[in-house]
């Protein structure tokens, strides 16, 4: 399977097809959540896409289809995520995680063409040539996703819930210098 990574618009039929492999990506157990692509849209033409450092990315088949999609921005005080995990952290891993931080917010490839390698060149097309100190991302402690991370360079920082009772994710982080 041959595929090029490409830039991701936030609108047109490259950015359908990506909302449609997320949505597929995420109706998989253990996320069981097949609405996410239409709450992910939203997010991400409204407020994501106009944060710093915003840059997004398809994995896209020879013949348009798209089989994954990435995106991240500039993580700073004050937003959501941001702020939710650095509540988390000490001061000291807040500084060395935080402070100059990427955020790789959304990475998904379609379920029929996991493990060839899409997730990989999506994450390494996303954060080449970043000046930020560091990556940081959170994924669901139940999901394959974090032996991707692992094997990419990315470590534990802390491990956490979102909401009370809810999933419990890893926060992992990479030195990007």
């Amino acid at each position: 399977m041959s595929w090029t990574v490409q830039p991701l618009p936030t609108r047109g039929p490259l950015f359908e097809g990506a909302i449609g492999v997320y949505g597929r990506a995420f109706a998989e157990p253990p996320y069981s959540d097949p609405d996410r692509g239409n709450e992910i849209r939203g997010r991400l033409q409204e407020t994501h896409s106009h944060r710093d450092g915003f840059l997004a990315y398809a994995a896209v088949l020879p013949d348009g289809q798209v089989v994954g999609m990435i995106y991240g921005y500039r993580g700073s005080a004050g937003q959501w995520w941001h702020d939710m995990v650095a509540k988390q952290l000490s001061p000291d891993l807040t500084a060395k995680w935080m402070t100059d931080s990427y955020e790789l917010v959304e990475v998904a490839v379609d379920p029929a063409c996991q493990a060839k390698g899409i997730g990989a060149a999506l994450i390494a097309r996303l954060l080449a040539g970043r000046t930020e100190a560091t990556c940081v991302l959170s994924t669901r402690i139940d999901s394959r996703a974090h032996a991707l991370y692992k094997r990419l360079g990315f470590e534990g920082v802390t491990e956490m819930a979102f909401a009370p009772r809810g999933a419990r994710f890893y926060i992992m982080g990479k030195r990007l210098r």
